[in-house]
């Protein structure tokens, strides 16, 4: 019985004792404002789930750039292309590319973070067989992308703001 509850004590004496720490959430600075997203698409998702993501974390989101700070999302491009065929020159893999082009500036007009483009792929099997289930594949392996490209710019923005 004393085992059961010795064993976790022990990993986790192990593990702050080697200087893990889980990450911390994105923390906004007290004063810095509110915080815009836009995107050049009005219909982004990913748009709507950065704002969600720093609503969060405690920030003040606003739907108007005007006197806030602006996370802006200045490109937006989605690439499928094949990577492999069959004998009979039937796509066999593909490989979709999510590129996203975004900077952020505070409320007077200071760069806190210089444009960047964060690229993200992902590889997956197409079966010819199964037309009906490659469409919703790669709508879930879209899903995953965003979500990833969500967290990347997340944590760039957590380190411009924790800069500081």
């Amino acid at each position: 019985m004393r085992a059961r509850f010795l064993v976790p004590a022990l990993v986790a004496a192990l593990a702050v004792g080697c200087g893990f720490a889980p990450r911390g959430a994105l923390k906004v600075p007290e004063g810095f404002g509110a915080i815009a997203v836009t995107a050049a698409d009005p219909y982004s998702p990913l748009a709507d789930e950065l704002r969600r993501s720093l609503q969060r974390a405690g920030a003040n989101t606003t739907a108007s750039a005007e006197g806030a700070a602006r996370l802006a999302i200045t490109s937006e491009s989605w690439e499928t292309r094949p990577i492999s065929v069959d004998a009979f020159v039937a796509v066999r893999e593909v490989e979709t590319r999510y590129r996203v082009t975004f900077d952020l500036v505070d409320a007077a007009g200071g760069k806190r973070l210089d444009q960047q483009t964060v690229e993200l792929t992902r590889d997956y099997v197409y079966e010819a067989a199964e037309a009906f289930g490659n469409p919703g594949e790669q709508e879930i392996v879209q899903q995953e992308l965003r979500r990833d490209m969500q967290a990347a710019i997340l944590r760039r923005v957590d380190l411009a703001l924790r800069a500081d």
